[in-house]
C-alpha cells in the first residue's frame, strides 16, 4: 500500500555524522496502525552509517504520523517503505 504522510518532519542530523561529513539515504519499513501512528519502524536498507539509520528510525517512530490506510471503508494496518535522505547540501 502507498502511505500518505500526515506529519513528516525531517529528522535531526546527528552532530557526529555531520562533522564527519557522512551522508546517505536510509529506507525504513514502517508498520502504520489504524490511527495513522507508526507501530514499528525497521531499517530496510541502510545509509552506510548506523547513527544516521538510527536517527531516522527513532524520529519516524516518535514524531511522524500517516493518514490511515483504508480497505473497504475501514482503516487497516499497512506497511510501507519510507526513504529518508541525509544530505550535506543546503537546499
Amino acid at each position: 500500500m502507498r502511505l500518505a504522510y500526515a506529519s513528516a518532519s525531517a529528522p535531526p542530523y546527528p552532530r557526529s555524522e555531520l562533522l564527519a561529513g557522512h551522508q546517505g539515504t536510509v529506507v525504513l519499513r514502517v508498520l502504520v496502525g489504524v490511527d495513522g501512528r507508526p507501530l514499528e519502524v525497521e531499517v530496510e536498507s541502510g545509509s552506510g552509517y548506523r547513527r544516521l539509520d538510527e536517527a531516522a528510525r527513532r524520529h519516524v517512530l516518535r514524531h511522524w504520523s500517516f493518514q490511515p490506510a483504508m480497505r473497504d471503508g475501514q482503516a487497516v494496518q499497512a506497511i510501507g517503505l519510507v526513504p529518508i535522505e541525509f544530505s550535506l547540501e543546503r537546499g
